[in-house]
């Protein structure tokens, strides 16, 4: 009953999300103990939005916006989801910031990207990848001009250079964690206007069980606590499944950890496959190298892999790269193609200085490591780091059988001033005295990038071709990879929240307002 109870108390407070302080909620609860959610649900909704992330709060501000009455859902205790930590950066075509900057731009050029970088045609989904083109660039323009995120109005490439034109920008809070809350509070901000005029409402810990199907299978709601909340629209955006280790072991990824927000369950794909929807890229996801699994599949450390000197050898002991021009691509593409997703990092004591930190936490708490303190304690529980006076034992504590090879070879190249095998010159120092340590390290799960096959609308399709009534999705669960084939772009993530939470909340309110006619 406890559990009950705080699920209540929690939707009370986001009526009033906008208007309250921390301590006001706090003092809001007390009063608030005999109150229950079907009480709470007050208004007859024509959309229902199941995900308070920055897509599912975009879709319920813009679905507000346009006069629809609005219910959303988050599982949470707290809306946001993985935007409040993330960075600032979203990706566009033919925004004013652009424009503004003297860069040409276009839908065309933007596909023409997704294309090129994502390799082919075959890894993407057309339909949508042409939608998401032509319309990102307006959902910038929007969070700018309606919203009123406030933009540092730096236009770059996001570090991916390949890309065809600057077409990336940012928050006032850039790039680095944290900056994403610029959008949030701006949208929270206009959230707050369509609660109070008793148009929206917002619940927190109020998590959806399935979706409500008529005897045609079309959606005509949602269920939670064995109760049904019926609505014309129903909006899905409840993130990945990047926290799921039943979704990630069902598409053969092993030997992983996660760095996704523990609700990224997966709940919306089971929602979708309920509704016989095609499922679309989701062997595909977007990884990063070098976590160390000390906390399971939690990330919760990461090895510095650009480490001055280090360099990575595979289970064969086999060097893998250029280590310090590799990037984000080029890591991914390392870790991936080994044996088990494991690859090495050996760096010699000589490497290692107090003021270079070997070791990063990955958790919001996270605080600076001291690299003999971390290091020792790795070495104490023998799994993830190793630790020998010379190559030839440090091989063999790890089982690497060329490692002592590729280290005599890239020592003789280094003495000669040339790296023969991958042309890498900078850091160029040799392995010529130990002690020699070995960090054993696997990929980090960002974002997974598969995703609920939809059309232009955002509808949601099965397998069979049909559209399944009434349904539409925005954000993560989209999937990248259907947008932006098997790469990563700058800002698509954030991108694919708003755009396709403004899509949605659009095509949800146009079938609204045609079934109640």
């Amino acid at each position: 009953m406890k559990k009950i109870v705080f699920l209540v108390l929690s939707a009370f407070i986001l009526l009033f999300i906008g208007c309250t302080t921390d301590k006001d909620l706090n003092s809001s609860s007390e009063k608030s103990t005999t109150a229950k959610l079907q009480d709470l649900v007050t208004i007859k909704p024509d959309v229902i939005v199941v995900g308070g992330g920055l897509a599912g709060c975009t879709a319920a501000l813009r679905a507000s916006e346009l006069g629809a009455r609005v219910v959303l859902f988050e599982q949470s205790d707290k809306l946001g989801g993985s935007a409040n930590t993330a960075g600032g950066s979203i990706s566009g075509a033919g925004f004013k910031m652009q424009k503004e900057a003297g860069i040409e731009d276009s839908p065309d050029k933007f596909y023409n990207d997704f294309i090129t970088m994502g390799g082919g045609e075959k890894n993407l989904n057309k339909v949508i990848a042409r939608k998401h083109a032509e319309e990102s660039g307006n959902a910038i323009d929007w969070l700018q001009d309606y919203v009123g995120v406030k933009f540092n109005g730096k236009v770059d490439s996001g570090g991916y250079l390949t890309m065809n034109t600057n077409r990336v920008t940012y928050t006032a809070g850039g790039a680095a964690s944290g900056g994403a809350r610029y959008f949030l509070e701006a949208i929270y901000s206009k959230l707050d206007e369509f609660v109070k005029k008793g148009t929206t409402q917002l619940f927190v810990n109020s998590k959806v069980e399935s979706l409500l199907f008529n005897k045609n299978k079309d959606v005509i709601g949602v269920v939670m606590n064995g109760k049904e909340y019926k609505a014309p629209s129903v909006i899905i955006a409840t993130g990945g499944y990047g926290y799921s280790e039943k979704w990630l072991k069902e598409f053969n990824f092993t030997n992983i950890t996660s760095n996704d927000p523990n609700t990224a369950i997966g709940s919306g794909y089971d929602f979708a496959r309920s509704a016989g929807a095609a499922l679309d890229n989701m062997d595909y996801c977007s990884c990063y190298g070098g976590s160390v699994p000390v906390s399971g599949f939690q990330a919760s450390l990461r090895c510095n892999i650009n480490y001055n000197g280090a360099i990575w050898v595979n289970t064969s002991g086999e060097r893998l790269f250029n280590e310090p021009v590799a990037s984000s691509m080029d890591k991914r593409t390392v870790w991936r193609t080994t044996d088990q997703n494991i690859v090495y990092i050996i760096v010699s004591e000589k490497m290692i200085s107090d003021d270079k930190p070997l070791f990063s936490g990955m958790m919001s708490n996270s605080k600076p490591f001291d690299n003999k303190e971390k290091l020792n304690e790795l070495l104490s529980e023998g799994k993830y780091a190793f630790k020998a006076d010379t190559i030839s034992e440090l091989s063999k504590m790890i089982n690497t059988k060329n490692l002592v090879n590729t280290v005599t070879k890239y020592n003789s190249d280094i003495a000669s001033g040339k790296d023969t095998v991958f042309g890498r010159t900078k850091n160029l120092l040799t392995f010529d005295k130990g002690p020699y340590y070995a960090i054993y390290t696997v990929p980090y799960l960002m974002m997974t990038a598969g995703g609920p096959r939809i059309n232009a609308d955002g509808q949601l399709m099965r397998a069979d071709g049909s559209k399944v009534g009434n349904c539409y999705l925005a954000g993560e669960i989209i999937g990248s990879a259907n947008v932006a084939g098997h790469n990563t772009i700058g800002g698509i993530g954030h991108s694919l929240c708003t755009t396709w939470g403004r899509i949605s909340a659009e095509s949800a309110v146009k079938n609204s307002l045609v079934l109640k006619k």
